[in-house]
């Protein structure tokens, strides 16, 4: 089997396990009886201790072997989903959705890394779009399969799902996944010296700016289309994730684009198209919702892909480490998106929600103006070769 195909489906598996909760808020407000704000934790919690997660791991992320780490942590990523089975208490839920965002950058930050050192570096912004389209395909497919299986048997039945295609990406990854030939030995000082690379900090404030916003907008859309004047089901709900199917193409094209036209060009594209998607959901329809999350989806996705290539161009040491800071800045400004607009919600609405999102894809811009360009030219040290078979 190919090796992008099993990088593409356990980027899959985890991006299902962060996001599959989303449709099913709703239902977790009125079961368990709690807020909105509370309900929205289940997505919260996961994001928070990934960030943390990422954080503490990095340094270690360049000490292990690549395919080790992603093998232990796709097993360790079933417990979690096989307790949400028998779990009652929202407590106990929100306890096993932290031990997924703990276990999760083992997959996600060492697949960065693994990608950046296995494949030639004229490939590596194509490879990287393939990466996040798997992203978008686990969100997408995440999102739109918990609402009918939840409404069909039960919201437990969702994670029993997530429990079983757990497995089979373990049994894929210590079967057919190659070894890593071309991860570089760890430098002492390298989680450090991140810090004072412009160019780098510059990219983490991107992550956390593009997330933030689509995060804040997929989490609270839902109750924005339950209620008037759309009143949309559950099932109808999870049907507007379906617009995640413009990420699935667009991360690889961008990929391919940035290559061409330049990383930076690539992630102020993405800012733009997805700002116009957000802000034309103010219209008041369900065509305005499906074009506008189409567009927030392209953009996001089109910006993630050459972000996460470009982290991999300008770190040229200890990319393990540098992949696990993106992600931590990234999935605090995705925590932070999921959280605080429901503290917005009761006075302001979907349209506080717009004008955080899009100040943010703006604060995401302005970094990419300010702070992306400083950086000098680099010979990259990982020598270019055929991908691993």
């Amino acid at each position: 089997m190919c090796p992008m195909l099993i990088i593409f489906l356990a980027a899959m598996n985890v991006f299902m396990i962060l996001y599959a909760p989303q449709p099913l808020l709703p239902l977790f407000a009125e079961d368990f009886g709690v807020s909105i704000p509370t309900a929205s934790l289940t997505i919260a919690v996961t994001i928070i201790a990934l960030a943390i997660a990422s954080l503490l791991l990095a340094p270690a992320f360049d000490k292990w072997r690549r395919k080790k780490v992603m093998l232990f942590a796709s097993i360790a990523l079933i417990w979690p989903s096989v307790m949400l089975c028998i779990t009652q208490p929202f407590s106990m839920v929100l306890f096993w959705r932290i031990l997924y965002g703990l276990f999760i950058p083992g997959v996600t930050a060492v697949m960065m890394a693994y990608i950046a050192e296995e494949f030639p570096p004229e490939q590596r912004g194509r490879v990287m779009g393939v990466y996040v389209s798997a992203n978008v395909a686990g969100g997408l497919l995440g999102r739109v399969i918990s609402g009918p299986i939840a409404e069909a048997y039960s919201w437990q039945a969702v994670f029993g799902a997530l429990a079983l295609y757990s497995t089979l990406i373990s049994l894929l990854i210590w079967k057919l996944l190659p070894n890593s030939q071309h991860q570089p030995q760890r430098s002492e000082q390298s989680f450090l010296v991140h810090f004072r690379n412009p160019a780098l900090l510059g990219t983490f404030l991107i992550g956390f700016s593009q997330f933030f916003a689509f995060i804040g907008f997929f989490t609270y859309i839902p109750f924005y289309a339950s209620a008037a004047p759309f009143q949309l089901t559950v099932t109808q709900i999870s049907l507007l994730y379906l617009t995640y199917a413009f990420g699935i193409l667009s991360a690889p094209i961008a990929g391919f684009l940035s290559d061409k036209i330049g990383r930076r060009t690539t992630m102020a594209a993405g800012h733009v198209i997805g700002a116009m998607g957000i802000l034309l959901t103010l219209w008041p329809s369900v065509p305005s919702l499906l074009i506008g999350s189409s567009l927030l989806t392209l953009g996001n996705f089109a910006s993630q892909s050459a972000a996460t290539a470009y982290v991999t161009d300008v770190a040229l040491e200890s990319r393990g480490a540098a992949t696990s800071l993106y992600l931590f800045f990234f999935y605090v400004g995705g925590s932070l998106g999921a959280w605080l607009p429901g503290f917005l919600w009761n006075d302001f609405g979907w349209r506080g929600l717009v004008v955080i999102t899009v100040s943010m894809l703006v604060l995401a811009l302005l970094s990419n103006i300010l702070l992306t360009k400083r950086h000098g030219q680099h010979h990259d040290p990982i020598r270019s070769s055929a991908p691993p078979s």
